[in-house]
């Protein structure tokens, strides 16, 4: 399990108060019927969880994330944006 993977995995259990095993493909809505609250819980956990990762309110978007796997690209994608624009 990539680090990421693992990392979303333990924020999911950590919101959901239950062992969760998540792959790429999982979705959020059909799979683990995350409402959005929860989902906003979730996203604020998993910036605890990575360093250097913050969500701003203007990307917070359900639609946008609605695998593990999307959610997953976008936080490679951004991280990676973060550490060329020092």
């Amino acid at each position: 399990m990539s680090q990421l993977l693992s990392a979303v995995n333990d924020a999911l259990n950590d919101v959901m108060s239950a062992k969760i095993n998540i792959t790429p493909e999982t979705d959020f809505n059909e799979d683990l019927d995350l409402d959005s609250v929860l989902f906003v819980q979730f996203l604020l956990t998993l910036e605890e969880k990575i360093p250097g990762l913050m969500f701003e309110p203007d990307q917070i978007n359900q639609d946008a994330f609605t695998t593990v796997g999307k959610l997953i690209q976008w936080i490679e994608q951004h991280l990676q944006l973060e550490s060329s624009d020092v």
